[in-house]
């Protein structure tokens, strides 16, 4: 059984507290079969320099988020932040495990994992305009290790930059949340097409209690969107579902803190 990998890093690096951004790409080939994994990454610069306790957290996310890092035994030795190293070594891991889930298992003839992974901080979020207390880290993943197909995620965080603690969007940024959810559910309706008395269960989807929000919304300058990852309230050939809401029509519900001048 024959492996091989190829390693591909194109970065650029920024003082510290700056955000650093970079590329890894690598190519497992066996079976017969070639297929590229790519992390486009994103984190702030320590470089000699000490992080606000946001960008701390922040940085803190990323790492603990990548994907084939599951615990301390995968670390390297004198890795122990984020950083252009720390990415490449877990496309290696990707590689390790396939490995090793080709040699240990029996009659397994398995295309090689593949993982598409992207991470953009949005550093000043505004609203109406205005710069908030946010920042913003948007995570888009897709998995294949095996099985029928490959899964998709996308994940939205949000740090206080007061605070440096991360924020639910439902519990910490809706004033009103049963009036945001009938507003948010009559968008759902009018983009899915669904009439305004038809059982949303009965339409095909797995709202088994009634109407719910995404777990991972964006807050734009004019807009809120849900995003609902593939199963999270349809099944998996519907893919990833957005709805985008005016913000204007959700304004007097969003609770966020302006920057100080």
């Amino acid at each position: 059984m024959i492996f091989m990998g190829f390693l591909i890093v194109l970065s650029c690096a920024l003082h510290a507290g700056d955000i650093t951004s970079g590329t890894v790409v690598k190519t497992i080939t066996a079976q017969q079969q070639s297929a590229t994994s790519k992390i486009t990454y994103a984190f702030y610069a320590v470089d000699r320099g000490n992080l606000p306790p946001y960008q701390q957290k922040i940085n803190e996310l990323i790492s603990s988020a990548v994907p084939f890092r599951m615990s301390d035994e995968d670390a390297p030795q004198g890795i122990s932040t984020v950083s252009e190293a720390f990415f490449r070594e877990v496309l290696g891991t990707l590689e390790q495990r396939y490995q090793q889930y080709q040699t240990s298992a029996t009659d397994v003839n398995e295309a090689p994992w593949v993982v598409i992974d992207s991470t953009v901080i949005q550093d000043q979020v505004r609203v109406f305009g205005k710069l908030t207390n946010l920042a913003q880290v948007v995570r888009f993943r897709y998995e294949f290790t095996g099985g029928a197909h490959g899964n998709s995620t996308t994940s939205v965080t949000y740090v206080s930059k007061d605070t440096g603690k991360e924020l639910s969007f439902a519990s910490d940024m809706i004033s009103d949340l049963p009036t945001f959810e009938k507003i948010a559910e009559k968008y759902f309706r009018k983009i899915r097409k669904i009439p305004a008395k038809r059982s949303l269960k009965k339409a095909g989807y797995l709202f088994d209690q009634g109407f719910g929000l995404s777990e991972n919304i964006i807050l734009t300058n004019d807009a809120v969107t849900l995003i609902y990852n593939p199963y999270e309230c349809a099944p998996y050939v519907m893919g990833e579902i957005r709805v985008s809401i005016p913000l204007k029509d959700v304004a007097n519900f969003i609770r966020v803190s302006t920057a100080t001048p």
